[in-house]
């Protein structure tokens, strides 16, 4: 696959996506709409480089593009990520907050 070709989807996938975004999806859809996010439309798991006959470089940072999505919607999945979102608002003792031991 072409990194610039859309991703292939079907009716179920179609389907997903609309309830998904009608705030409706069932646990299935909901599923099924993020695995084809992360394994077909940004092909997160796909290695990023393209030789020259495929784009070369160009083809090489658009595909690294959409990996980029892939991942930022992994490390949302992540327990850490949850946990160090916390950690950054979580309010300061007033001593620290001034800069003070």
């Amino acid at each position: 696959m072409d990194a610039h070709q859309p991703a292939d989807y079907d009716a179920a996938v179609v389907t997903a996506m609309r309830a998904l975004a009608a705030g409706n999806a069932n646990d299935a859809q909901q599923k099924l709409c993020l695995d084809w996010i992360i394994n077909q439309a940004s092909k997160l798991y796909d290695m990023s480089y393209r030789p020259d006959g495929a784009g070369g470089a160009r083809a090489t940072d658009f595909h690294e593009g959409r990996r980029f999505v892939g991942n930022q919607i992994v490390k949302m999945l992540r327990s850490e990520t949850l946990q160090a979102v916390e950690a950054k608002q979580a309010p300061k003792p007033k001593n620290e907050a001034r800069g003070k031991p």
